[in-house]
């Protein structure tokens, strides 16, 4: 199987970098995600340690994927690279961040399913992909940045099992990937994730059924659409909007009904609440909204 190695890193989504791999539509891949944080010490790290921390890994270069239509994107596993990950504070960061008098960081042991930290206490392993997203159709984003390509969409459900499907704006899409986690607290709302390097297995497909303009995960149970703002209120509203109007498209119904179903059927929750810009996402059972 294919491969992307963690020293193939990049520090952007765009369709101008020298791709990292070269796959066929429906071929599995791996993407090896890069354990950022490994040599990390704090904000006087050496520079080199610090530039690691703005990485991702890719762009993988989709044969078939043509810009104007929409890809699908399996996780078919997600397993530890390594049997360690960090989790890091730093002071004035979140909403505990005045309590926090200095940069901390603690190495937390990878066992089986559980992530043990070093008092002990042990938290059930949830592997995640914080960053995924295509080269978006002008110019280049940064890899904090979100949009209808994707991005930094800190969605704990783009895990193993689930699908994301996302438009593509380039010939190739060139997917990157980052931010790998091994657990995460839906929101990461204090101090940071369990940081650390993944093995992620994909396979990128045509959709044919459909079109999306922005990104959309679908998971066993539910389907979630994303928003994002400078207040958690109008991230919370540009996500439903997004779900309106997908309700719209495939129920063939109005906004005051797409409404209804959101306020009965719809559970809203955060994806990032640790700083602004927030990401709020949209889940709706897979009953209501049949993709």
């Amino acid at each position: 199987m294919k491969r992307v190695t963690r020293d193939k890193v990049c520090l952007r989504f765009s369709a101008d970098d020298p791709t990292a791999l070269v796959v066929r539509l429906g071929e599995a891949f791996v993407i090896e995600t890069s354990d950022r944080f490994a040599e990390y010490t704090g904000p006087d790290s050496p520079e080199k340690v610090q530039a690691l921390i703005n990485t991702m890994n890719g762009p993988i270069y989709i044969e078939g994927a043509s810009a104007g239509s929409t890809i699908r994107i399996e996780i078919l596993a997600m397993i530890p690279g390594s049997e360690k990950g960090y989790v890091v504070a730093f002071p004035e960061v979140g909403p505990l961040g005045h309590l926090i008098p200095r940069f901390r960081k603690e190495t937390v042991r990878i066992e089986g399913l559980s992530a043990i930290f070093e008092n002990g206490v042990s938290i059930p392993l949830r592997p995640m992909l914080g960053r995924i997203g295509v080269a978006p159709k002008d110019g280049s984003a940064g890899l904090n940045s979100r949009g209808d390509f994707g991005g930094l969409l800190s969605n704990t459900d783009i895990s193993e099992g689930s699908t994301l499907y996302l438009p593509v704006f380039h010939d190739g899409a060139f997917l990157a990937v980052g931010d790998s986690h091994a657990a995460m607290g839906d929101g990461e709302a204090a101090s940071s994730a369990l940081e650390a390097a993944l093995d992620v297995t994909l396979r990128v497909s045509l959709e044919d059924r459909f079109q999306v303009s922005h990104p959309l995960v679908v998971t066993a149970t539910h389907i979630m659409t994303t928003g994002w703002g400078p207040t958690m209120e109008e991230a919370t509203q540009n996500a439903v909007k997004v779900m309106a109007d997908l309700m719209m498209d495939r129920l063939a119904i109005d906004y005051t009904r797409a409404a209804m179903l959101i306020g009965c059927a719809a559970d809203v929750r955060a994806c990032l609440a640790l700083s602004p810009p927030y990401t709020m996402k949209v889940a709706v059972p897979r009953s209501v909204l049949p993709i």
